[in-house]
């Protein structure tokens, strides 16, 4: 009889920011130029900070033994490029290496651009559905969920990809 113990798999919490892939906080934060492995899962998590609530997307990386939670805020343009960008690749897989890779453009915003098994990848399609100004409390703001609805059916698309073979 063999004995052993379990080891809880811990996941490695990231997100981006400035150009940056970030891990962890105050003094501990770590940058990197990017992060790579292979997508296990994308999803997204509400969490309550005092009355409100926010969503995130979180896309899981493989590398190995290592697992990565790449954290995203909901509408962020950056979580967009990459669904844009993993969505056009129509041979991606459980196994198929993908590198995320953030920079900091001319303007100041952080871009990104995604790799999938070493190719550079473009998006899909150029042409989003259009945000549309609401007046809330008197106020105009931008309404993006049918742009989210189509990032969403994009992730749906992506998540038959990988979990197609596993």
């Amino acid at each position: 009889m063999a004995l052993g113990q379990y080891q809880q798999e811990s996941k490695k919490y990231l997100s981006i920011n400035h150009g940056k892939v970030v891990q962890g906080t105050g003094e501990s934060k770590q940058l990197f130029s990017y992060v790579d492995g292979t997508i296990e899962a994308i999803y997204t998590k509400r969490s309550t900070f005092g009355s409100e609530v926010v969503t995130r997307w979180y896309i899981d990386l493989r590398d190995g033994a290592d697992l990565y939670s790449l954290c995203l805020p909901y509408s962020s343009g950056v979580f967009k490029s990459i669904i844009l960008a993993l969505a056009a690749d129509r041979e991606l897989t459980a196994s198929t290496p993908v590198r995320i890779e953030p920079y900091e453009g001319r303007n100041g915003y952080t871009k990104v651009v995604v790799y999938a098994s070493g190719v550079k990848l473009d998006w899909i399609t150029k042409q989003l559905p259009p945000q549309e100004t609401i007046t809330i409390g008197g106020r105009q703001v931008k309404d993006d969920s049918k742009q989210m609805e189509f990032i969403t059916s994009l992730v749906q698309t992506i998540q038959g990809r990988i979990n197609k073979n596993t």
